[in-house]
């Protein structure tokens, strides 16, 4: 299955979407919609801007996502999630997930068998 497909699902999942709901948010057609939730066609650079839009994601990671860009080799998937997700986030809240993050990694350093495997 194609992971933008898939992925794609997944987004409307966690926000209670359905097909129609990215339709209207994204003003594309629903038979293309439908088509990329189906993996029938692939994402070009303005579906996949719409999608973003539509999303609150970047564009860039969206086009990660799609295929359109390549993925920053060394940044796994969720870590550019991460990234992503950053970006859209006023300082202070990503200063709070920095503390967050710096007291987990100061755990691990201290406590190394306790971190799980990747």
């Amino acid at each position: 299955m194609d992971n933008f497909s898939d992925w794609l699902k997944h987004e409307l999942e966690v926000r209670g979407w359905k097909q129609a709901d990215l339709v209207r948010e994204t003003n594309l057609d629903s038979a293309v919609i439908s088509n990329l939730i189906n993996g029938k066609r692939r994402a070009g650079e303005t579906t996949a801007r719409a999608i973003a839009r539509a999303l609150r994601f970047s564009p860039e990671y969206v086009f990660e996502i799609a295929g359109i860009l390549p993925p920053k080799p060394e940044l796994t998937p969720i870590k550019r999630k991460l990234i992503h997700l950053a970006e859209g986030l006023p300082d202070s809240d990503i200063e709070i997930a920095i503390t967050i993050l710096e007291q987990r990694h100061d755990y691990y350093k201290k406590n190394p068998s306790a971190k799980p495997a990747k």
